[in-house]
């Protein structure tokens, strides 16, 4: 039965009738008109969201992503009750394990009472829309553990999603010598951003290309959505499944790209334990009592709960390693509740003043920032919530660290001045690819890392992406739109090749062809292989299966070179695999490489660490299916003599992940081609263009 409700009273009455209250501390819901909520799909599916408060555009949002992909949405609820075990079955109790053990609902219990009431409103306004879409699609909902969802759920699935990107999918296999897997769908990749000034831009706009790396399906995919209320709120941009904001695009008068960082966000800390003390650990002379807790998993299939136990000190969540050490993990994430608030915050800021007013709230833990705006400025910031270490040159900061003195224990953080960041260089551009934020602009104009705590672990290297964006960047006084398309959309690995694995492999290229003759004709092309990932390219796909095959034959080792003997080798085993598979080694990059949805497939050039970059898993057969990379692109211009800005984006796919809709794949096209669709932020162009327009139900 559909549910038609209007006014405060209406609503409430009804959700309290459904025992669908979205929290047992709430007592006042947004107020939603869903006629006055218009719900505007363009040409190519994208939902424009218009309506009179930000909580009544945060409910069309909930309804048209709802509409797109809804599936995904559930799992990020089950996420957030501890139950993806419900549903996954045994795929989904690493998660829920992981996320008792972390505890971010209590966490966001502590601290919702101090979050803005208005961004709280949205959240409402938002899980509204989802339970109104629930109720008019029963069929739909997953099981019987998705709904109702508190404020208090919704929020703490964010928070756990910050804490893994900030490293937790990382440490915690490693800790546990891999007897927990990976968190499936959970993780961020790389992405790239440009910020041009009107100084070095050819017709004196100021220019961001903002161009995620992520998985291209899944909880961490893109959704690209326009939301606009009469309170203010008018941005284009991405968000996850699940999400009721833009976490980057752009507004009328500003825009932001995120980037991923990798300074030192985690601690791991090894306790002092022995036999004749069980359950204690020592510190500062003293014993102390370790927390212990049983985490309940509810498995599909399974018709009772698997207990796990899960452990806290003063340190942090604990964990018992495979041979009986434990060891707990101190993230500033897992400490502040409010990243999505300062996200709100960001989507709401008028011009730089109140943007950077944002960011000073430093409660988002990870990600850089570039920005551009039509004020003509340019700015970007390693952003993050880095800790005051304890300077004792006896902690190793990189490293495990003694977990038997609070002389390494930290409970403050540094200001966000503190952070590595720079306000429009002369050099007129600044841009990250997930390298150093000390090599993000002109030589001359670089920040220096000796200024800068060293404990913090700050990148201080190039990549194969950076390095090849800085020849490009450098080659040109003033850079064109259309030059900025191409650097972006480039697939040229520098002139000297970086390696990302931890060692070199020159000697890749240093095998004599003419010495070896049974793999002959694969050396000497990949030795005359221009260093372009091209579709048609057989270079590069030699390349790229040595990429992967590479860091299983050095079994760990690091900072060393492949041998001439390995080289070999890994010459030998591509033609091996290839004839395995294909029967024949003349293949190209796109005849193994391949984009899927659904159920057709298309050739795909890129690889990693190139600035059109892809990642690649191995399919059946041989071949290798894209999963992440080039996901969500977008540029955006302000023009000189004021007005909206120009917008053009791409995504993967499509707006839609229902196999029947026409938008499933119809960006695909675009995406392949690399070129774009223009985007406005103008609300009487959107609709005079919509295909269709209607409110939500």
């Amino acid at each position: 039965m559909k549910l038609k409700y209007r006014g405060i009273f209406c609503l409430t009455l009804i959700l309290l009738l459904g025992n669908w209250e979205l929290s047992a501390q709430s007592y006042s819901f947004p107020l939603i008109r869903k006629e006055k909520i218009q719900i505007a799909r363009d040409s190519y599916g994208v939902p424009h969201i218009f309506a009179p408060t930000d909580p009544e555009v945060a409910y069309g949002l909930a309804w048209a992503h709802a509409e797109d992909d809804f599936k995904t949405i559930q799992t990020l609820i089950l996420t957030g009750k501890g139950k993806l075990g419900t549903y996954l079955g045994k795929k989904g109790a690493p998660v829920d394990y992981v996320f008792g053990l972390l505890q971010t609902k209590k966490l966001v219990e502590e601290q919702i009472s101090s979050m803005d009431p208005k961004f709280i409103m949205l959240i409402k306004g938002y899980l509204l829309g989802l339970h109104a879409y629930a109720n008019a699609h029963p069929k739909e909902v997953l099981n019987k553990h998705v709904f109702p969802i508190t404020v208090e759920e919704y929020l703490s699935t964010t928070v756990f999603s910050v804490a893994v990107f900030c490293g937790v999918e990382r440490t915690l296999p490693k800790l546990l010598n891999g007897s927990i897997a990976t968190l499936p769908g959970f993780t961020g990749e790389g992405s790239n951003s440009f910020a041009i000034h009107s100084s070095k831009s050819e017709s004196g706009e100021n220019m961001l290309v903002i161009n995620a790396h992520q998985p291209i399906e899944g909880a961490t995919a893109f959704y690209e959505a326009h939301l606009q209320s009469e309170e203010g709120w008018n941005m284009l941009g991405g968000l996850f499944p699940g999400a009721p904001l833009i976490f980057h695009g752009t507004s009328t008068n500003l825009a932001w790209a995120h980037t991923v960082n990798f300074q030192d966000k985690i601690d791991v800390y090894q306790l002092r334990t022995d036999a004749k003390h069980p359950g204690m650990y020592w510190v500062d002379g003293d014993w102390l009592p370790l927390q212990k807790r049983k985490i309940k998993l509810k498995i599909k299939g399974l018709p009772f709960s698997i207990s796990k136990w899960a452990y806290k000190s003063i340190y942090g969540p604990t964990v018992k390693g495979p041979i009986g050490a434990y060891f707990s993990m101190r993230l500033p994430s897992l400490m502040d509740a409010k990243a999505l608030e300062q996200w709100y915050h960001m989507n709401r800021a008028n011009n730089f003043g109140e943007f950077k007013k944002a960011l000073e709230e430093n409660h988002l833990a990870m990600f850089n920032i570039l920005y551009a705006d039509k004020d003509n400025h340019i700015f970007y910031v390693s952003n993050g919530k880095m800790p005051f270490r304890n300077p004792d040159k006896k902690f190793n900061w990189s490293s495990t660290l003694p977990g038997d003195t609070r002389a390494s224990l930290w409970n403050s953080f540094k200001p966000f001045a503190a952070l590595p960041q720079y306000l429009n260089p002369k050099s007129g551009y600044l841009f990250n690819t997930n390298h150093s934020p000390f090599l993000a602009t002109a030589d001359s104009e670089n920040l220096n890392p000796a200024d800068f705590d060293l404990n913090d672990g700050y990148e201080l290297y190039h990549n194969n992406r950076s390095a090849r964006a800085k020849e490009l960047l450098d080659a040109e006084d003033k850079i064109s739109y259309e030059e900025l398309k191409k650097i972006k959309f480039d697939r040229q690995l520098p002139k000297k090749i970086l390696y990302p694995y931890g060692y070199h492999a020159e000697s890749l290229f240093q095998v004599d062809a003419n010495q070896y003759p049974h793999i002959k004709t694969l050396v000497e092309k990949l030795q005359s292989w221009d260093h372009v990932a091209a579709p048609e390219s057989q270079g590069a796909l030699i390349y790229l299966m040595a990429y992967y095959y590479i860091p299983k034959i050095m079994e760990g080792r690091s900072d060393q070179k492949l041998s001439l003997a390995e080289a070999v080798k890994v010459y030998e085993h591509i033609q091996e695999t290839l004839i395995k598979n294909f029967k024949r080694t003349d293949l190209s990059l796109g005849d193994v490489q391949r984009l899927v949805r659904g159920k057709e497939d298309w050739p795909q050039g890129g690889m990693p660490d190139v600035l059109a970059a892809v990642m690649s898993v191995e399919m059946e057969g041989g071949k290798r299916r894209m999963n992440s990379g080039d996901a969500y692109i977008q540029f955006v211009r302000f023009p000189k003599n004021g007005g909206l800005p120009l917008i053009e984006s791409v995504n993967t796919f499509g707006a839609s992940s229902q196999p029947n809709s026409p938008h499933f794949a119809d960006q695909r096209p675009l995406y392949q081609a690399q070129t774009l669709k223009p985007m406005t932020l103008d609300k009487k162009t959107v609709l005079e263009q919509a295909k269709r327009i209607y409110n939500p139900e």
